[in-house]
């Protein structure tokens, strides 16, 4: 009797016994487990069901993804160049021409030598249309693992303390970057570039154009800067660290120094030994123009006022 009673007991557990799976979860519950996956685990889970591809290759799941891991290097014109990419490939047409050219690669360039802009670079994506089609944000993060997609950004050359403009593409595999720049039109190479030398372009200025400054007049001996620098007149330029020096008639009294309203204006650079006649060059602070001094050109000035920016030549200035 008792084994009876057992065998309906067990029969009633399995009638209630339910498969519940992700799909049963609430949507905002769902999210946030797929929120805790790393881009791996989203990849497989996105070939389990339909349901839940549609739900792995959501924007604003990759968008955070993406922001998380780069958002310091990705700023506005790289997400102007990605949406310039992905409009011409959503274009019917231009994919038929796209899919002719067997490198399955694309590029924005303007101007003519040497006044040609490379604003960035995208290859081998043939294989990721659909991805591009229907998930722009996710095709974005494939492409910045994968290195397809060439971005702009800016890097630190520890040596001599200066920035150059450049467009970069990651390797995953050594967790590095190499780079192209406009020197050279753009065949020079840089392999092997830490995360620590990259930064985010500070300001939308072409490498080719004079910097616009509105802070020359209030410049003083001790203020850390960037000013655009390059040693020939065809060349881009860069951003060099530097400082505002004194006059040599001023004996860097506190209470006599009137350097600040010279019309002169000493910039060092402390790159630089004491004996070397690039240490320090003597600007007009009124001429708002390329000038020249010792077959150096030097554009515009901006002044470092973040504690993070300072920080960072600080600590290369250290390690040189």
């Amino acid at each position: 009797m008792s084994s009876e009673k057992n065998c309906v007991s067990k029969l009633e557990m399995q009638k209630d016994c339910r498969v519940y799976c992700l799909l049963d979860l609430p949507d905002w519950t769902l999210d946030c487990i797929l929120e805790c996956l790393s881009p791996l685990d989203l990849f497989r889970v996105a070939q389990v069901c339909t349901s839940l591809r549609h739900k792995t290759r959501s924007d604003a799941l990759w968008e955070k993804i993406i922001k998380q891991k780069w958002g310091r290097l990705l700023g506005d014109v790289a997400y102007q160049e990605w949406q310039w990419h992905t409009t011409k490939i959503a274009n019917t047409q231009s994919i038929l021409l796209l899919q002719q050219n067997q490198s399955g690669s694309c590029g924005s360039f303007s101007g003519v030598w040497p006044f040609l802009n490379f604003h960035s670079y995208l290859e081998h994506f043939i294989d990721l249309i659909t991805l591009f089609k229907n998930c722009s944000k996710m095709a974005l993060y494939v492409c910045l693992e994968s290195g397809r997609f060439w971005f702009p950004v800016q890097v630190y050359k520890t040596a001599n303390l200066f920035c150059y403009d450049a467009i970069v593409s990651y390797n995953s595999r050594t967790d590095t970057f190499k780079a192209r720049s406009p020197t050279g039109e753009w065949r020079m190479i840089e392999e092997n570039i830490q995360w620590g030398r990259l930064r985010l372009s500070t300001i939308e200025t072409s490498p080719r154009e004079f910097y616009m400054s509105n802070c020359m007049n209030d410049l003083k001996p001790g203020d850390q800067i960037e000013i655009q620098m390059k040693r020939r007149k065809e060349s881009p330029y860069n951003w060099w660290y530097a400082v505002i020096g004194h006059l040599e008639t001023c004996d860097q009294d506190v209470n006599h120094c009137r350097c600040q309203y010279s019309d002169k204006l000493v910039v060092e650079f402390k790159q630089y030994q004491s004996a070397s006649r690039n240490k320090r060059s003597v600007l007009n602070r009124n001429r708002y123009e390329e000038r020249v001094s010792l077959l150096r050109w030097f554009g515009g000035i901006r002044k470092l006022d973040k504690e993070e920016e300072i920080e960072k030549w600080t600590k290369l200035f250290a390690s040189r």
